[in-house]
């Protein structure tokens, strides 16, 4: 039983068979590695550069004011300022490029085609245009601009159902179209026309977006990122086709950022100071009131000073009072922040104004609390939508500490009347004690205890808008921008160095690949060793590939004795002995599986290489389809064994003798109808024990059996039945047929001989990559013809040489 199933694929790995095979494919590794190259210029000349602007910030938020007064012991307006992840979010989101967006010359872009790219002109352009929007449809849409002279210009758009309108009017006059009205001047009429005469007419157009349409542009290309997180420092990145361009956003983002989180800070003081100037307004009035009253009451009255005995009780009633208004106060604060709460309003402004006692303080932790959940709620929304979980599960926890927060308010509220209704009661106690003082007196008293108190009031308030005055004024940027954006001359794409090795990467990738396949689907049979794989037949020997033009003869041992080639025939001819050394004539039987394996080569030199060591030798060519022996021995082919089989020639007239001595040969004959019934015809019998008296070897070139089976019954009688592979051209699955002959068809003793080794590879102990050039046209399911006159695997100068030859 052979070794080894044969397989359609090459499975053993064999490096001097792979080498092989990438020097056969070696113009494949360089055309791809070409075409990689082409490739990559390709690219890189034809794709638009992209330029990156960077700006550094280090986050920080310190507010030297609430430090000064003491009211950053809170914690809440400076809270999560220095979360840097909460900064990115920020300058990522839509509210802080909008605004950056906004500032910048975004709403009208213009552009320049080129010959295969387009260029951005930003802050660059030639022309200039000014628009009145009429309809939301013009946004978006492309308008080309041609300028036939320096007074005139052509536009060129589609309108809102879609037509091509074109519109010519004068420079600086307005033109009213359905979508909007526009009016353009020219800045550089001479970079206009020198890039109109270069390229061509329409070679300048411009596009009109919203804020919104710019800002989504930019979120593509924006990019935050932490530099040093101990330091707080940040990054931000965008890129852009126009330099400039990509440094303005980036300045911008960060400008807007600082501007932002001033606004931001300054706003909870702002809401606070308003709610003092109008309590402010107010007491003025009261006051205004009670000074009025106390000169109306002294000039009609004519009272000047109260009694000493009504002074403590005065004074008494006087603080009483005072503390009822503190908490009027409070009680009008707290209502206000109910409101705020339940409108869902800012909070943040009652934070500062509600502390004092136990219970401001639970109110302010509440308040607090639900503050950062809306801060989180905020947070999530940046980077989530409102159906998300996140949002739902902190939209649940805020009304629920809404709820707690307004249930604390209704205590501290009614804490705030009971105190209240008892101080009242207290004043209406002391104001008993008036019975005993003059009435005009204690009016007078009751005036002046009214006027210190809203006087004491309004000063209380005063002090307080200083506060937050010079807290909001403490508010300044406190990101520091490290380094700004600034116009870069190198693109951050294409990456020429990138581009170019990931070009010859695939390129190199595709070759290997392609080697890797030939490789694997390479099923020819390379040395002599590989076949003893597939096979139990006999290993007869290998033949060498002729270098030289091979003769026409095709008989070579005589032409150079002592040549590699002869030499290799005389080792068959030894190595035949140990297949049968039994004195007496023999019969050898040469066959193949198909055409252009070397097997007539073989048959005529192993014949003359015998027939130099003294033995008679006589060579039938019973391939009778397609006969070759006449041509090697350049005779005609008028008799021969096709005549000599229907009985109309003696074999005495059809022994052709050679110009070597001991060598004869029978060429085929006149090509007949029926080749296999005349080889198993009982004349072919009688032909072989003829020739057998006469000669000690009868060698028979049979036709090849992969394809016709004429010459399988030679085969069955022959004592040396020789199959011929050909190295790097017979295929594997050709050992099928030697299996097959000597199992189902009981051929014993067949020999395999490997014909057209490539020297160099002998050296090696391999047979890789040889080829060999001989006619034979016998066809196959692997595309070679029985009837074709040329081997499909000559060279188109063996073939015209050939043909020469035969004209001759």
């Amino acid at each position: 039983m052979p070794k080894k199933a044969i397989t359609p694929l090459n499975e053993d790995f064999d490096f001097k068979l792979f080498v092989t095979i990438a020097r056969k494919n070696a113009i494949w590794f360089f055309l791809f590695l070409t075409i990689s190259f082409v490739i990559s210029m390709l690219i890189l000349r034809y794709t638009a550069p992209v330029y990156e602007s960077s700006t550094t910030i280090k986050l920080a938020s310190e507010n030297k004011a609430n430090l000064i007064l003491g009211t950053a012991k809170s914690g809440f307006l400076d809270a999560n300022q220095n979360v840097i992840a909460g900064d990115i979010e920020l300058i990522r989101s839509n509210v802080i490029v909008e605004r950056a967006v906004a500032r910048l010359p975004l709403d009208v872009r213009y552009f320049a085609k080129g010959t295969v790219l387009e260029n951005e002109l930003y802050k660059q352009s030639p022309f200039h245009v000014e628009v009145l929007v009429k309809d939301s449809m013009v946004f978006g849409k492309q308008f080309l601009v041609d300028f036939p002279d320096a007074q005139h210009v052509t536009l060129s758009y589609y309108d809102i159902s879609n037509v091509k309108k074109v519109e010519r009017f004068r420079i600086n006059d307005w033109i009213r179209i359905g979508m909007a009205d526009f009016k353009i001047s020219i800045n550089d009429y001479v970079s206009i026309n020198t890039l109109q005469n270069e390229i061509n007419h329409n070679v300048y157009y411009f596009q009109l977006l919203t804020t919104l349409q710019s800002a989504r542009e930019i979120y593509g290309q924006l990019n935050v990122l932490p530099l040093n997180l101990e330091a707080n420092t940040i990054a931000i990145k965008y890129r852009d086709k126009n330099s400039r361009k990509s440094a303005d956003i980036a300045n911008a983002i960060a400008s807007e950022f600082n501007k932002y989180d001033v606004e931001k800070n300054s706003e909870v003081a702002n809401k606070i100071l308003d709610f003092i100037d109008n309590t402010i307004i107010q007491i003025n009035m009261d006051l205004s009131n009670s000074e009025n009253q106390i000169e109306e009451f002294k000039r009609n009255n004519k009272v000047i000073d109260p009694t000493t005995s009504a002074t403590e009780v005065v004074t008494q009633i006087r603080d009483l009072q005072t503390q009822t208004y503190l908490f009027d106060f409070q009680y009008s604060l707290l209502d206000k922040l109910r409101k705020e709460v339940i409108h869902d309003n800012d909070i943040a402004s009652f934070i500062l104004s509600i502390s004092g006692n136990s219970e401001n303080i639970t109110v302010q932790q509440q308040l607090t609390t639900l503050q950062q959940l809306i801060e989180e709620r905020d947070q999530i929304l940046i980077q989530a939508t409102a159906e998300s979980e996140a949002y739902k599960s902190v939209t649940i926890k805020i009304n629920s500490q809404k709820e707690l927060l307004l249930h604390t308010l209704d205590n501290v509220q009614n804490q705030l009347i009971s105190k209240k209704q008892e101080l009242v009661k207290r004043v209406n106690e002391y104001e008993s004690k008036f019975g005993k003082i003059p009435r005009q007196q204690a009016e007078l008293t009751r005036l002046q205890r009214l006027f210190t108190i809203n006087e004491k009031f309004y000063s209380l308030l005063l002090e307080k808008k200083a506060e937050f005055s010079i807290t909001r004024a403490g508010y300044v940027p406190q990101h520091i921008i490290l380094e700004e954006a600034f116009e870069s001359s190198v693109p951050v794409s294409p990456n020429r160095s990138l581009i170019l090795a990931t070009c010859l990467m695939l390129g190199f990738l595709a070759s290997f690949g392609l080697i890797i396949v030939r490789y694997l689907l390479y099923n020819e049979i390379n040395a002599l060793e590989e076949i003893g794989y597939y096979t139990e037949a006999a290993l007869l020997g290998i033949v060498p590939k002729y270098k030289r033009e091979i003769p026409v003869s095709q008989l070579l041992v005589d032409k150079n004795p002592k040549s590699v080639i002869s030499e290799a025939f005389r080792s068959i001819r030894t190595n035949l002995q140990f297949i049968s050394n039994e004195t007496g004539s023999k019969i050898m039987a040469v066959t193949s599986t198909i055409s252009g394996e070397g097997k007539t080569f073989n048959a005529i030199n192993l014949a003359g290489v015998i027939a130099f060591s003294g033995k008679k030798v006589v060579i039938l060519d019973l391939d009778m389809r397609k006969p070759k022996i006449h041509l090697g021995f350049n005779v005609e082919n008028n008799h021969g064994i096709s005549t000599l089989l229907i009985g109309r020639d003696k074999p005495e007239d059809c022994i052709i003798k050679s110009g070597l001595q001991n060598l004869d040969f029978i060429t085929a004959g006149p090509i007949p109808p029926n080749p296999a019934e005349l080889i198993i015809s009982p004349h072919m019998d009688k032909l072989l024990d003829y020739l057998k008296n006469i000669y000690e070897i009868i060698i028979i070139d049979t036709p090849p059996v992969g394809i016709v089976s004429d010459g399988i019954p030679l085969i069955q009688r022959a004592d040396y039945p020789i199959y011929i592979l050909r190295a790097n051209y017979s295929r594997k699955m050709f050992i099928t047929q030697v299996n097959k002959l000597m199992t189902d068809n009981k051929v014993k003793n067949l020999s395999i001989i490997l014909n057209g080794v490539e020297m160099s590879k002998l050296k090696y102990g391999y047979g890789y990559g040889y080829s060999y050039g001989y006619g034979y046209g016998y066809g196959y399911s692997y595309g070679y013809g029985y009837y074709e006159e040329e081997d499909k695997h000559l060279t188109l100068l063996d073939k015209f040489k050939s043909f020469i030859t035969r004209k001759k």
